[in-house]
C-alpha cells in the first residue's frame, strides 16, 4: 500500500496521510488543522493525483471541440447579451462570419427562422455548437407561427429606425390586431 504523509509546519505531531482504500482515496489528518507549506502541498496533492490515476487510469484527454466556420450548421447556444438576449437561443441556422477569438459575438449565423432579426435573418451570436440537422429544403416553410408574430413582426417594421423597446413593440401589435 502507497502512503503519503505531509506534516503540519505549525506542529509536528499534526500529520495528513493519503492512501488507496480499493475504489476510492482516504484521507487522514492526526491532530488539529494541518498547515502546509507550498512545496508540501504540493508534493502532497502529487501524491494524491497518483493515488487517484492508480485507480482509475488518470483524466481521460479531452478532445478539443472543432470551432465552427463559415457554412457550418450550427444551434445557438448563447446569443447577443446585450440584445435581445435569449430570443435565438436554440435556433439553428449556417455560420456566414467567424470574428477572431476574444470578441463578445465571434458568429453571424443566418437563422432558418429569422422572426425578429435586423441584419438579412442574421444575428451575431456568444456561442453556438455544431450540428448535424439537415437545413430547410428550398420552399420548406419554418414551423407554423402564432398570427401574433405575425404582428410583432409588422410593429418591429414600422418601428425600424426609431427608439423603441419591447413594451413598445407589443403595444403596437396588439393595435395592429385590433385593426383587423
Amino acid at each position: 500500500m502507497t502512503l503519503h504523509t505531509a506534516t503540519c509546519v505549525m506542529d509536528a505531531d499534526d500529520q495528513i496521510t493519503a492512501h488507496s482504500t480499493g475504489r476510492r482515496v482516504a484521507l487522514t489528518p492526526t491532530g488539529s488543522d494541518v498547515y502546509l507549506n507550498p512545496l508540501s502541498a504540493r508534493t502532497f496533492a502529487r501524491g494524491i493525483l497518483a493515488l487517484a490515476d492508480g485507480i482509475d487510469g488518470g483524466e481521460a484527454e479531452e478532445t478539443p471541440t472543432p470551432r465552427p466556420k463559415v457554412g457550418d450548421r450550427v444551434r445557438v447556444v448563447a446569443d447577443d447579451p446585450y440584445t435581445k438576449t435569449g430570443e435565438f437561443v436554440g435556433r439553428t441556422g449556417v455560420v456566414r462570419t467567424v470574428q477572431p477569438d476574444g470578441r463578445t459575438m465571434p458568429y453571424r449565423v443566418r437563422l432558418d427562422d429569422s422572426s425578429g432579426t435586423w441584419d438579412e435573418g442574421s444575428w451575431w451570436c456568444a456561442k453556438v455548437e455544431l450540428v448535424d440537422d439537415p437545413a430547410p429544403l428550398a420552399g420548406e416553410s419554418a414551423p407554423a407561427r402564432s398570427s401574433r408574430a405575425k404582428y410583432v413582426e409588422e410593429a418591429k417594421a414600422l418601428l425600424e429606425g426609431a427608439y423603441f423597446d419591447a413594451a413598445s413593440i407589443v403595444t403596437l401589435a396588439q393595435f395592429l390586431a385590433d385593426d383587423e
